[in-house]
């Protein structure tokens, strides 16, 4: 009972002493068709939490609102902690582009602000369902000629009439696009038009060649609830109807020359240092956008003799506004040397379908200097070793014949040959010894492994950066540069664990 009553007691001080309080604001969807509703969701953590009262938002009134509420208690290295999350949904419908402004949550006596969200509201591009139709399954496509290469929307809309009981959608197949490489945009997005259903889904789609093609229909199967039968809970059966889409037919021009991509970009390429020191990065990032598709170009990899080069993996992303595809590819390069060297210049050619003209974007040449240039020190000449023919002595200078042989030799005794033998042979006695013992402990990365995990956090910790700058003078054969493999391991962990 003793330790039931302290446990009664302290459970309310953990309980207030370790949660982090915080709050944050999210949407359900950043855009929104017209005339459909958006959740607006503001989660606080923390005991006592006050919300705002909210009747509209920039203009729109509330429909409605609800709050959801959870505790849960952890227990974490020796730490108990419990977490009480408050979430508060609002129901609104914004008849146009807005911003969601800031509000101020109290949590335990403090306040804390949620930021500010963009929301944008467009069309539905759907079309109008026939007063006396059940249901409208259309391929839409804005363009129905393009070049070859050239990528554009095609647009998928199932409209189902609010008079179809208990509808249900089944067994969707995607059109059939044999002479064209395509891919979904997004998630299909559901909301009503008019009291009526909508289903819309949109590809990216670039034909393969030249031609007439066809895009062939889509298919599903459309369920509605028969008011003659019920199983035996007394459920509605479902009478299914197979539905197709229309087909289209795109005619695909040859392309007047031959390019790298097709469409309207613009790029852009930024050097973060033209002077570093030795075994210290340059970055170099690239970044083109506009409109047209990026997802299938790799820009062409850097090689310069004498720099080691490293490079994370492209990002492309694809986004439709009114209808047209907007892209934008980014891709770094970190460059490491020990000596000055030279980025080269890269360029490639875009075809540009509106202007009907071959363009050429083009990344520049920079010139890097490195501070502490190794190929720039002189090499000194160890104590006691002749440099040339010619000693200088004060202001004589003794010239050594190039007939005469000068040679200086020492006796060898037969018992140094035999000690050195058997000291050889002792050393690498214990040298296998020492490998039988260590047997199967965990093996430590390699220079190169450890460069490739430790680089992209080199801006993360100042520790890390010393170390990738010691594993690459390794790399480039200074042995004099010495590797503590615990301080080593330790990082390798610190990032391996940040990745999960």
């Amino acid at each position: 009972m003793k330790k039931l009553f302290i446990l009664t007691m302290i459970f309310p001080l953990l309980s207030a002493v370790l949660y982090a309080a915080s709050v944050e604001a999210k949407v359900s969807a950043p855009e929104v068709i017209e005339g459909n509703i958006v959740q607006l969701q503001i989660r606080a953590e923390g005991d006592e939490i006050v919300f705002p009262e909210i009747s509209q938002i920039d203009g729109a009134a509330v429909v409605g609102t609800s709050t959801q509420s959870s505790r849960s208690m952890t227990y974490l290295n020796g730490e108990m902690k419990s977490e009480k999350i408050t979430t508060k949904i609002i129901g609104f419908v914004p008849q146009k582009d807005m911003t969601i402004p800031s509000y101020t949550v109290k949590i335990d006596g403090k306040s804390y602000q949620t930021e500010p969200i963009s929301i944008k509201v467009v069309a539905s591009r759907a079309p109008q369902l026939a007063a006396n139709a059940l249901y409208s399954f259309k391929l839409k496509s804005e363009k129905k000629e393009v070049m070859e290469g050239e990528s554009f929307i095609l647009s998928l809309y199932l409209s189902i009439s609010d008079r179809i009981q208990g509808a249900k959608l089944s067994d969707f197949a995607d059109p059939e696009m044999q002479d064209f490489y395509s891919k979904a945009l997004g998630e299909p997005k559901q909301y009503r038009q008019n009291g009526n259903i909508v289903v819309e889904k949109e590809y990216l789609v670039t034909p393969k060649h030249e031609g007439n093609l066809t895009i062939g229909a889509a298919k599903a199967k459309l369920g509605e609830a028969d008011l003659s039968r019920r199983d035996f809970f007394g459920r509605y059966a479902t009478q299914w109807y197979d539905i197709a889409s229309n087909t289209l037919m795109i005619k695909v021009k040859p392309r007047p020359q031959e390019s790298d991509l097709v469409g309207a970009f613009a790029l852009d390429a930024k050097i973060d240092a033209t002077e570093t020191e030795v075994n210290k990065p340059v970055n170099l990032t690239i970044r083109i956008e506009g409109k047209g598709n990026l997802d299938d170009f790799e820009f062409p990899p850097y090689e310069i003799e004498g720099v080691t080069i490293f490079s994370d993996d492209a990002k492309a992303e694809s986004r439709v506004e009114n209808g047209e595809l907007h892209s934008s590819y980014t891709k770094s390069f970190a460059m490491i040397s020990d000596k000055d060297f030279t980025v080269p210049a890269r360029s490639f050619t875009v075809w540009n379908p509106k202007s009907l003209r071959l363009e050429t974007l083009e990344v520049g040449s920079y010139r890097i200097k490195v501070k502490g240039d190794s190929s720039a020190l002189v090499a000194t000449v160890p104590n006691g070793t002749a440099s040339s023919d010619v000693e200088s002595n004060g202001d004589q200078a003794v010239s050594v014949p190039e007939s005469e042989e000068v040679q200086q030799s020492q006796p060898v005794v037969w018992w140094m040959l035999v000690l050195s033998f058997v000291a050889g042979m002792a050393v690498m006695y214990l040298l296998l010894k020492q490998m039988a013992v260590r047997g199967q402990k965990q093996k430590l990365y390699v220079n190169d492994e450890a460069l490739q995990l430790l680089y992209p956090h080199i801006n993360e910790d100042p520790e890390i950066e010393e170390m990738v700058r010691k594993l690459y003078a390794r790399k480039n054969g200074d042995k004099g540069i010495a590797i503590d493999k615990k301080v080593l391991k330790r990082l390798l962990e610190k990032v391996k664990h940040k990745k999960r």
